[in-house]
């Protein structure tokens, strides 16, 4: 087994608590969180698909605000106008307009459709590319910085 802290090969390993995750490590890294017992090899678990969609990511235009203003005034619409439009109230637009609201995908989304503006911005995964010194596999220990207690 090895440590998924240090990578250390380990014949013995433990399982220790560390912010609220187990994880398997060498004797030598039990200091790192709090003791749970001995490591004992179970039967293999089975991971289930989730019947629930996974959230997309997204940000919303950093100047909304000022982009549903414009576009409103594009079309000659009053704020009153615009909220019957997206079934909205007034004041929601008001808030809207002046950046004190910041719009859920829902009402984005909307907004995008009545106005042909663009207030959606898709969220790329951002990916931390770690340098090895070492052969194996990548470690907690590789990643992480360990702070001394």
């Amino acid at each position: 087994m090895q440590c998924e802290i240090c990578g250390l090969e380990t014949k013995y390993p433990k399982v220790i608590m560390v912010e609220g995750s187990r994880i398997t490590v060498c004797s030598r890294c039990t200091s790192h969180g709090t003791l749970v017992g001995n490591y004992q090899k179970g039967p293999a678990r089975v991971y289930r698909r989730s019947r629930y969609k996974r959230e997309e990511q997204f940000d919303i235009a950093a100047d909304y605000d000022k982009l549903i203003r414009d576009a409103r005034g594009k079309h000659g619409w009053k704020q009153e106008e615009l909220a019957r439009k997206i079934n909205e109230t007034t004041s929601v637009v008001t808030h809207l307009e002046k950046g004190k609201l910041s719009p859920s995908k829902k009402l984005a989304e909307k907004l995008e459709k009545t106005l042909g503006i663009k207030l959606i911005e898709a969220v790329s995964d951002e990916r931390v590319e770690v340098q090895q010194e070492k052969s194996g596999p990548v470690t907690l220990g590789d990643i992480v910085k360990i702070r001394k207690r």
